[in-house]
């Protein structure tokens, strides 16, 4: 018997720790189930910025085929997750005249006026990854989010985009092209995120998003149902491993683990007289290591991630519109006491986001770690039909024609 049609979506997270690649499949309902994650950590990346090819592409092929193997499931298009320092972001408008008032505004006028809006002037190096519509204005009315069929003269678009180097881009693009996969499309990580743990009501009634990484934090502001801000801290979880790792004198990889399992970003509730053992570099044996000085540590570095992130929202144009508080994601989240510590700086409530409403391997990516890879996936799920990958196992044909194609589209 012929097998039904199935769509396959996968996201790559290529961050400067890890990179994940998590394959989703969309049911009926259009509900995504996760069939299979893949990890493996990140050798060729800094401050997700590519230092090293040869690594990242081998770093990429390992993730995938971990996906791969336990999907059951061949990857060739990836939606991929993009940060990094060199990441900026404005808001733009654009205005055009509709061309026909009596009908209404039509898809070509919209396609027009945010031609409009993505029409800046921006250095050589740069280019604008995404125009993201924040509402549309006919004729002096704001708040609208489609503006197709609606009669008026002008048509108006303010915007949110987000700009990247080209290089950086263009790195990590040929990195996936050689590890054998295409890229469908690249998205900013922390509004993947958002996709992943952020509710309608929230990101209407306004909400911070703090996605703490391995090199970077990524920060984005959403009111009104749409993003407003967004920019990128070169600091992240690898700060703290690396200011653990000076002050105790211990290897960065017994620093990782001694920060998962030790630290606390509230210093005040450790017994200041507990101590922890640790492998001490010069020594080369066991030693005690006071656990409030450690978690000092990580605290002040933390701390200084969520006073950037303030100082950056606070010179932003929307500094007084959040209202619901402050998300926090990504794998730093999980320290002990991070949500409680941005509650006390922002001086508003927060909260460690997780993805949910998932099927299948729901209990493994239940974790603020795999947001931007679900986030990746959910947005495939919203792309157009192309994006994802139509395949019947038993019809070698529809294959075939799918892998022609994508031949042709690739160098179209």
């Amino acid at each position: 018997m012929r097998k039904r049609r199935q769509k396959f979506i996968s996201g790559l997270d290529i961050g400067t720790t890890k990179i994940c690649c998590i394959i989703g499949q969309i049911d009926d309902d259009n509900q995504v189930t996760i069939l299979g994650v893949g990890s493996h950590p990140s050798q060729g990346l800094k401050k997700g910025m590519v230092v090293d090819i040869e690594a990242t592409v081998d770093s990429i092929q390992k993730a995938v085929q971990k996906a791969e193997q336990m999907a059951d499931v061949e990857v060739r298009e990836v939606f991929v997750g993009i940060a990094g320092g060199h990441i900026t972001s404005q808001n733009s408008r654009g205005v055009v005249e509709v061309q026909n008032p009596v009908r209404g505004v039509n898809e070509l006028d919209r396609q027009r006026v945010l031609d409009k809006a993505r029409n800046i002037t921006v250095p050589k190096d740069v280019e604008i990854i995404h125009a993201i519509p924040q509402e549309y204005v006919c004729d002096g009315q704001p708040g609208i989010k489609n503006p197709i069929g609606m009669s008026c003269s002008t048509l108006e678009v303010r915007v949110h985009l987000v700009l990247a180097a080209v290089t950086s881009a263009s790195n990590i693009v040929r990195c996936i092209n050689l590890a054998g996969l295409r890229t469908r499309d690249i998205l900013l990580e922390s509004l993947a995120s958002s996709l992943a743990i952020l509710s309608d009501n929230e990101k209407d009634l306004g909400v911070l998003l703090i996605d703490i990484g391995g090199g970077t934090s990524d920060v984005a502001v959403f009111t009104g149902g749409s993003v407003k801000f967004s920019g990128v801290i070169p600091l992240g979880g690898d700060s703290i491993t690396n200011d653990i790792a000076y002050g105790l004198k211990i290897s960065r990889y017994d620093a990782e683990n001694v920060k998962k399992k030790y630290s606390s970003a509230l210093v005040d509730s450790v017994d200041p007289d507990e101590v922890i053992e640790v492998s001490d570099v010069l020594k080369n044996s066991r030693v005690s290591a006071n656990r409030r000085f450690l978690c000092e540590i990580a605290e002040a570095r933390l701390e200084q991630i969520f006073m950037m992130a303030r100082q950056m929202v606070e010179s932003s144009p929307v500094s007084n519109n959040i209202y619901g508080g402050v998300v926090l994601t990504g794998g730093t989240s999980l320290l002990h006491g991070s949500a409680d510590l941005a509650e006390r700086l922002f001086e508003m409530p927060a909260k460690v986001g997780i993805p949910q409403g998932l099927k299948g391997m729901s209990g493994v990516v239940s974790s603020p770690i795999y947001s931007t890879g679900i986030g990746l996936v959910v947005h495939g799920l919203t792309a157009e039909p192309t994006s994802a990958q139509y395949y019947t196992n038993s019809n070698v044909f529809s294959r075939l024609m799918y892998n022609f194609k994508r031949f042709i589209d690739w160098y179209s």
